[in-house]
């Protein structure tokens, strides 16, 4: 068995790395494990490698699960300006585009960089294509200060303290995939049903796949396929009124992207985590879109009216009208479920057609079959119960048993909230395990 360490890490991504890094300035001996080849390769991925790692906004809801208050707790104690010192400090410059915030070059790498060499500045030992197999707490009385037996498949090793920042199951190609779960559930930890979360998802209406490429700027609305209206049946973690005491449905805004058998795009995102329950939970549900979320469906019927007579010539079709303000694919297949072909003339359309044009511009449906699964997924929901983990990120069963990061049940929307969860929670639980160890007074 190796020499004892002051704190194991499991997981070299974004938390593990902070953890590491924060317990190696307080003076404590740090081993850090990532069983891939290479550390931070989710993080390489991240934002399509862009790596927007916070946000300048910091609303209320941003964190999802049942870790949220925790979450919310831990950012606000490390909060943006905090993390952007950190990294200012490291050399990393950074800029941010509306609130989302990315290293200058807009290139994950270099967040990967400065990160790597602060770990090799401080002499915290990384060993990569190195799984950590089992975590079992030492009932040697004679090394009392020796807590834990961490096993590998390569190795065993002593440490006071260890730190999980193995990540959910999104992305299992970057190492994520939960195989420690069975580990963290022997050692007493309840984990919370793991789901995809933002996620693309499939739809049932295989006509959908030729709008395969389209993106459009739209509302998006989470429904309840059964339900009639979008007042009823709202999918929401709590009840919103609006202004006349009607429920509003959940929503998001944004640009969409339609693919060969999936929606996605940022708002489908943020409102995959409610769709996916929905569907585990045995219901069906449906994305309404609207295209002209800037208008009332009056006013969008008054103006494909005038479009179609008084400021129509007799040549304009009806694929004119449309894709003067929609991609003309979208516009087509939205003409084209209203019983139109797009070469028919736009003079002469009935109210009853421009009606039912304009219902589907303000409500165009897909329905939701399933998610496109973990592989495509960017984070989990679920995980290790927050409800067993104090505010340090200190296991309640096993004192010197820290989690950090997506592992635990905690999940928030698009634009760098992730990270910056992961990042905060690392640094609280590096920093409690050193001061464990009395590194730190």
């Amino acid at each position: 068995m190796k020499n004892g360490y002051d704190c194991i890490v499991a997981g070299a991504g974004p938390a593990g790395l902070m953890a590491a890094i924060t317990a190696a300035r307080e003076g404590a001996k740090v081993l850090l494990l990532e069983r891939k080849s290479e550390p931070c390769k989710k993080l390489y991925a991240t934002g399509n490698g862009r790596c927007n790692f916070t946000n300048l906004n910091m609303d209320e809801g941003v964190y999802r699960g049942g870790g949220a208050g925790l979450a919310r707790e831990a950012v606000d104690t490390f909060d943006r300006n905090d993390l952007l010192g950190f990294f200012h400090d490291l050399g990393l410059m950074t800029k941010h585009i509306g609130d989302y915030v990315y290293p200058y070059n807009e290139q994950a790498s270099s967040v990967a960089g400065v990160l790597l060499s602060e770990i090799r500045r401080l002499g915290v030992e990384l060993h990569c294509d190195e799984m950590v197999v089992d975590i079992i707490p030492s009932c040697d009385e004679m090394k009392v200060d020796i807590n834990y037996i961490v096993k590998t498949d390569k190795e065993e090793y002593r440490a006071t303290n260890v730190i999980i920042t193995v990540g959910g199951k999104a992305s299992p190609t970057h190492g994520s995939d939960g195989s420690l779960n069975k580990v963290i559930r022997r050692l007493g930890h309840r984990i919370i049903p793991q789901q995809p979360a933002l996620v693309p998802l499939l739809f049932s209406d295989k006509t959908l796949s030729e709008l395969a490429g389209v993106r459009v700027k739209c509302g998006a609305f989470l429904q309840r396929e059964e339900d009639a209206l979008p007042e009823e049946n709202v999918l929401s973690e709590e009840e919103v009124l609006s202004e006349d005491g009607k429920q509003d449905l959940l929503s998001e805004e944004g640009e969409i992207i339609f693919n060969k058998d999936n929606i996605s795009g940022i708002p489908v995102m943020q409102l995959s985590r409610f769709a996916v329950m929905e569907i585990e939970e045995g219901r069906s549900c449906c994305l309404l879109l609207d295209f002209f979320p800037r208008e009332s469906r009056e006013e969008l019927q008054d103006w494909l009216k005038r479009s179609a007579t008084t400021w129509a010539d007799p040549l304009r079709t009806v694929s004119d009208v449309l894709s003067f303000c929609l991609p003309e694919k979208l516009a087509d297949h939205i003409l084209k479920k209203c019983g139109l072909s797009p070469e028919d003339k736009a003079a002469g359309l009935s109210e009853k057609t421009i009606g039912r044009i304009t219902e589907l511009c303000k409500g165009f449906p897909v329905p939701v079959c399933d998610n496109a699964g973990f592989n495509r997924a960017q984070v989990t929901a679920g995980g290790v119960d927050c409800d067993q983990v104090s505010d340090r990120m200190e296991s309640l069963l096993h004192p010197g048993l820290f989690f950090a990061g997506e592992v635990l049940d905690v999940d928030g929307t698009c634009g760098g909230y992730n990270l910056h969860w992961a990042f905060a929670s690392g640094r609280i639980a590096g920093r409690e395990a050193a001061a464990r160890c009395g590194k730190r007074d």
